[in-house]
């Protein structure tokens, strides 16, 4: 194929390095397909004469249901995002579209001031829209987004992904012209103050479950950030919670959308369960003075005795763990700093009975237990119960489903703490 100055080149490779914007282990194009058909991440690298950077970088994961898009200018600055999900056969939604203004040659990649605006979508393409004209540095317009179905939603190609970011490469008379080997054009110079290791470019992670096995492991001593080191002191029992719908909820019995609680999708067998807390111990230094300190980490419903092999999210009604993007997690929110375990059936007369007894007083709505840390709350017509407890702050709180290797839920749990980069450090010497 003649270039007449309007194709572009298309290359592909396993992973692309954001930093210095360098294909990482060039690939043929005969190599990505089987990498495509075998459901394996790889690049497709858009280039047009005359650029020494790319138009548009494309990650294909589709094991992931993921296929992201990043669009360049031409001092190699990123402009757009376009993060696509495979949801349902052949078809791609756009789960966010974010884009980036630069007012000068000079400005860097995502400084501080730089116009930005982000829109986040939901599968029936409503979601949320942030605009900040004056970037980080000035005030920001939230709203209501609504992206029609044409806008949203985009067939699956037989191989990789057209071009959907660039203006240049939606241009009818811009075709892609494939490489015949390895990239071979030349590359970018790395962007100013870019590390000497690459920084690779993956699909999403969702956030990962904290080590919750390890911590209802008395005897386990445990580090973060934060803390140089703890000790899981004990697994303290703290009452048995009536399940008899086996539907579960955990919400904020405080925190809630029209009287609707946080149902979880997964049901329990009907029954009575165990609630336990487990109490890290450390010590905390101040004025020069050393003081111990116990503190209730996490909590859990514990359904069955066998161990959990596996964490996940315990997800509820309308979620979707393939539409998760970096470090993001399902959970319950709270502005009372309070989460629950409740028999959803039950929920309503559940929360409202706590609702009276820790809002206006009213002691026989509901009982205090475990040395009066905790409150339970029951309903005499169902039998279900309702169990708070404390959590570290307002925000979303993740809830984690145990199962064991047979893939059975054994535990349902909450690190009801902050426990940033939580790491085992092995069982106490």
């Amino acid at each position: 194929m003649a270039d007449d100055g309007r194709t572009a080149l298309v290359s592909y490779a396993k992973g692309w390095d954001l930093s210095s914007r360098s294909a990482l282990e060039p690939l043929s194009r005969s190599e990505a397909e089987a990498r495509d058909r075998a459901d394996e991440p790889y690049v497709m690298v858009h280039r047009v004469p005359g650029r020494t950077v790319p138009v548009e970088v494309h990650l294909v994961a589709w094991g992931d249901h993921y296929v992201g898009v990043w669009a360049y200018d031409e001092r190699g600055r990123r402009t757009q995002e376009l993060d696509w999900r495979l949801l349902e056969p052949g078809r791609l939604l756009l789960r966010r579209r974010a884009q980036w203004r630069y007012d000068s040659l000079d400005q860097a990649e995502f400084a501080k001031d730089v116009w930005r605006t982000r829109t986040d979508l939901g599968p029936d393409g409503r979601g949320r829209t942030a605009c900040e004209p004056q970037g980080a540095l000035g005030p920001s317009r939230h709203g209501r987004a609504e992206v029609p179905e044409v806008d949203r939603r985009r067939d699956r190609a037989e191989f990789g992904v057209g071009g959907v970011g660039s203006p240049l490469l939606s241009e009818p008379s811009l075709r892609g012209r494939h490489a015949d080997g390895p990239e071979a054009t030349p590359e970018a110079s790395p962007a100013d103050g870019a590390a000497a290791a690459p920084f690779p470019w993956l699909p999403p992670r969702p956030a990962a479950p904290p080590h919750l096995s390890e911590l209802f492991r008395p005897g386990t001593r445990v580090a973060t950030k934060d803390q140089p080191e703890m000790t899981v002191h004990a697994v303290r029992e703290i009452a048995v919670l009536r399940v008899p719908s086996g539907r579960l909820a955990v919400a904020c019995p405080l925190t809630t959308d029209d009287g609707r609680q946080r149902e979880l999708r997964e049901r329990i067998p009907p029954g009575a369960y165990p609630l336990q807390e487990a109490v890290l111990s450390y010590e905390l230094e101040y004025a020069g003075e050393v003081f111990p300190v116990e503190e209730g980490a996490a909590v859990r419903l514990l359904i069955d005795e066998e161990p959990a092999a596996t964490w996940e999210l315990a997800l509820a009604e309308g979620e979707d763990a393939r539409l998760l993007r970096d470090d993001e997690a399902y959970g319950f929110p709270t502005d009372a700093a309070l989460g629950s375990f409740a028999d959803a059936a039950a929920w309503s007369v559940l929360a409202d009975k706590y609702r009276r007894y820790s809002m206006e007083g009213e002691e026989d709505a509901g009982e205090p237990i475990a040395d009066s840390s905790y409150v339970r709350t029951s309903d005499s017509a169902t039998g279900g119960d309702l169990i708070h407890f404390p959590t570290g702050g307002d925000g979303v709180w993740p809830v984690w489903l145990g199962r064991s290797a047979a893939g059975k839920p054994v535990a349902i749990a909450v690190a009801c703490v902050y426990l940033p980069d939580l790491r085992i450090l092995g069982a106490v010497r």
